[in-house]
């Protein structure tokens, strides 16, 4: 069998002893064994080989790294660290997405202690020709992650994808017109399978909030008769006390009315095994197409981004920063520079203002 070798002893035993590659041994994934007994190698070694095919797949993502790890060994061991189960659930999902294409490239298989800015420029540069700027961009932060990672655990000196010049991208975000978010919810308060993406949608742009966020909100913490409700962000843990208005209030009324004998207040109901369960992507998605296409709106606008256009519509009216990040959960002023704008609406409120403090 590959990497055994039989050995007679002096004494006329027969022994067999499994040696896998230093790669592997390294890694502490599968260690050099002897077997003394014939039968046992024969059903330990198969198995044995079967670790050391995985390892070199990185499917194996177990075992200790060294600065001679293969690069997609190394992402393997940062989907295991803290710093990535730190991370909220919808982010995990897309670093895993896009680091795994890393993995399957053939950087990957590259040493890390291999890895230079030439080669890294080489990498961002497929990526840009295979997909785009923006996607090669994304790619490459999330690759620097890693190496970063790997930085603070000494394997490399330093991160050679951060040497690399990014070319730039302008962020294409489509925003809601307010007639177009009227429009939606018309259309979808029309049919009852379609109203809790319908309220989903409502929630998301009146509180600019995230729709992970309120497909996880529970009725604990709905207040409908102090029309408040609190609301933990899953993206950095802020925590959110927003007024609820008419007409929400009374939509959320019939709403705990029609679906208040379980927590969510936007459940999906899965048939599979009669549970209630949060909305994602996947269950929500097929419905908000067909309202978009029943009301004949563009495909191109998401649910994600009823949060920057309720943001857009704040820095509109002149809100300072301050008022918008109680409503938002964002921590510091400069994470709101995206949203800022320069707008007539905004500099007249401002201008008023002024005069007003001048006068008093």
């Amino acid at each position: 069998m590959k990497y055994t070798k039989k050995i007679t002893l002096k004494d006329g035993s027969t022994v067999y002893r499994f040696s896998p590659p230093e790669e592997v041994r390294k890694a502490g994934v599968v260690a050099s064994k002897t077997f003394t007994d014939g039968r046992a190698a024969r059903y330990e070694i198969p198995r044995l080989l079967e670790k050391v095919a995985a390892y070199r797949k990185g499917y194996i993502k177990e075992g200790n790294v060294g600065p001679t790890s293969k690069i997609k060994h190394i992402i393997n061991y940062y989907l295991l660290s803290k710093q990535y189960t730190s991370l909220a659930s919808s982010s995990q999902i897309k670093y895993e997405a896009e680091l795994s294409k890393v993995s399957s490239l053939w950087v990957g298989d590259l040493p890390i202690n291999k890895l230079t800015a030439k080669l890294c420029n080489e990498v961002y540069e497929h990526w840009v020709s295979e997909h785009s700027v923006a996607r090669a961009n994304e790619r490459a932060r999330l690759f620097s992650v890693v190496l970063n990672f790997a930085r603070s655990l000494d394997l490399v000196n330093d991160n050679p994808m951060g040497k690399v010049k990014k070319l730039k991208h302008e962020p294409s975000t489509p925003i809601w017109k307010q007639d177009q978010v009227e429009l939606f919810l018309d259309t979808a308060f029309k049919d009852f399978k379609w109203r809790n993406v319908g309220l989903l949608v409502m929630m998301c742009y009146e509180w600019a909030q995230r729709p992970t966020d309120i497909c996880h909100l529970t009725w604990d913490n709905v207040d409908l008769v102090g029309a408040r409700v609190s609301i933990k962000q899953s993206k950095r843990g802020a925590e959110v006390f927003l007024p609820i208005d008419e007409p929400l209030l009374s939509m959320l009324k019939q709403q705990q009315d029609d679906w208040g004998f379980q927590k969510l207040v936007v459940p999906h109901h899965r048939i599979s095994d009669n549970a209630y369960v949060p909305l994602t992507p996947v269950t929500f998605g097929p419905i908000l197409r067909s309202i978009k296409v029943a009301c004949g709106l563009p495909e191109d606008l998401k649910i994600g981004h009823l949060r920057k256009t309720a943001i857009n519509e704040f820095v509109a009216a002149g809100v300072d920063s301050t008022g918008i990040m109680q409503v938002t959960g964002h921590k510091n002023i400069s994470s709101l520079n995206p949203y800022m704008r320069h707008t007539y609406n905004g500099a007249k409120t401002a201008q008023g203002i002024r005069k007003g403090n001048k006068d008093a």
